[in-house]
């Protein structure tokens, strides 16, 4: 019964609260409606927290529930426990910046966010293939529901391409999981991840490479490389603050994708083309630093330089070592944390200037102290210095690259070296973003500045404050990841 209960809380919980709000049950008083999903995230994400600290981190799966009846397996395994509660973190605070942001259609804004919350959850616990497609196709639409009623103008027009995209490539996945409940069925398997992981050395070649390919098309619409991008880019640049929940979950359910199915379930093909996956990626990863670092407009080189950020737990998991999977992850982890306090200081500050142009910004330190103090915090974790999880997660994923057993070590070694060009790229565009904007030579008018208000300064202290906290004490969770870690590594075989 405790089972039970606690996959209906996590999983099912964030959808009923949604319907709550979706069906009128609040009289659409957006006063209400604000408080009740605000503090019932904050409630959500609190019983997520204790969840994880209480969590059994020596098996794969705990607290699972298998309906006998339907051949219906739920459970997390610990990365999917741990990402349930940065994507719970993340939707909170974007709930809390909401408030003087979003003036109109607040009902739908909060009903559909707490289904996008939902359906992510499902898909970091749902184990049958079946439903773990149904959950990805609900994630795509509320998604898009979101972009499309919510974005600023440009935004508007990439929404459709957006799900065209997604759609197409979670098609693609959903054949390849077809395919492979074909062959377990077959073989009197019942189609669920934990037995594709066990029987995937079995499967023929042919099928795994397709199944590979067909899951990598969505991980990398997801997690984008060239010529991927440039839908999300688009939709980056139309978003305002409270929506950024959607592209950065976008990137955590593409790295859950990847690592669960790629790696993890069919590790034969990861292993034979990781190298050539880590080519790819760093060769992404420096094309859209010198992109971000050229860029005049604050949205567009803050899209690229999330691309480059993100794609770096690809070479890092390729090196497949346990320094490189944990490295990988806290690379996800605290970039996530990091993207999300640096776009709601550039949204704070395209609504001052009303403009996103760079050459047009400058000035604004001394009209808005407490909004360059924290953006200022921001930018150090944005440059990984020491103290930041930044830092942490960028010097596992460079001793997981030189520590790597793969059969071509040479490889991976050259493309852990660019990790170091990366760096440094990637400091030289937050203090540059930083210094034009609040340094910079233009004027900033005192009319139209204006200081953060106190719930945009709570949230994004939080989100520094959590920076630094797994920047200075990383051992708790480093010790959990190093443990998972290990379980994926022992899959392969040099």
């Amino acid at each position: 019964m405790g089972e039970i209960l606690n996959i209906f809380i996590l999983a099912i919980l964030p959808l009923l609260a949604g319907i709550l709000i979706f069906v009128g049950f609040f009289r659409n008083n957006t006063i209400v409606i604000r408080r009740f999903a605000k503090y019932f995230n904050i409630a959500y994400l609190v019983y997520a927290l204790g969840f994880l600290i209480n969590y059994n981190t020596n098996s794969e799966l705990q607290y699972v529930v298998n309906l006998k009846n339907y051949n219906i397996l739920f459970g997390f395994d610990v990365l999917g426990m741990i990402l349930s509660t940065l994507v719970i973190f993340i939707v909170t605070i974007c709930m809390i910046v909401a408030k003087s942001t979003l003036i109109n259609k607040q009902k739908l804004f909060y009903s559909f966010a707490l289904f996008f919350e939902a359906s992510a959850v499902l898909l970091f616990c749902v184990q049958n293939l079946y439903l773990f497609c149904l959950a990805l196709f609900f994630e795509i639409f509320c998604a898009y529901i979101l972009i499309s009623n919510f974005a600023l103008p440009k935004g508007k027009i990439t929404a459709d391409r957006y799900a065209i995209l997604n759609f197409s490539c979670s098609l693609a996945s959903m054949g390849a999981m077809t395919l492979i409940s074909a062959v377990l069925i077959k073989n009197s398997i019942y189609p669920n991840i934990q037995n594709l992981v066990q029987v995937s050395s079995e499967l023929s070649s042919v099928v795994q490479f397709l199944a590979f390919f067909a899951i990598a098309l969505l991980v990398f619409a997801k997690l984008p490389i060239f010529p991927f991008h440039k839908i999300l880019q688009g939709t980056i640049e139309g978003l305002c603050a409270p929506l950024c929940f959607v592209f950065l979950t976008e990137f955590i359910l593409g790295f859950f994708i990847f690592i669960k199915f790629n790696m993890y379930a069919l590790n034969y093909v990861f292993g034979l083309i990781a190298p050539y996956l880590a080519i790819v990626a760093m060769v992404n990863v420096i094309y859209f630093a010198f992109l971000a670092i050229g860029s005049k407009d604050i949205k567009k080189s803050f899209a690229y330089f999330c691309f480059s950020q993100m794609l770096l737990s690809i070479p890092s998991l390729a090196s497949i070592n346990i320094d490189g999977v944990c490295g990988a992850i806290y690379q996800i982890i605290s970039q996530s944390l990091i993207l999300l306090g640096l776009f709601l200081c550039y949204c704070f500050v395209v609504q001052i200037f009303k403009t996103t142009k760079l050459p047009f910004m400058g000035g604004l330190a001394s009209y808005a102290p407490k909004l360059a103090a924290l953006t200022f915090v921001l930018t150090l974790a944005g440059a990984n210095l020491p103290l930041t999880c930044g830092f942490v997660s960028r010097f596992l994923c460079i001793l997981g690259g030189f520590s790597t057993e793969v059969y071509t070590q040479n490889t991976i070694w050259m493309c852990t070296l660019f990790i170091i060009p990366v760096f440094i790229l990637g400091m030289i565009y937050v203090i540059k973003t930083f210094q034009n904007i609040f340094f910079g030579a233009g004027e900033c008018s005192a009319s139209k500045a204006s200081d953060l208000l106190r719930h945009r300064w709570i949230a994004l202290l939080i989100v520094g404050s959590l920076i630094i906290i797994l920047g200075v004490f990383p051992y708790y969770l480093g010790e959990i990841l190093s443990r998972y870690a290990d379980m994926i590594v022992s899959m392969f075989s040099f």
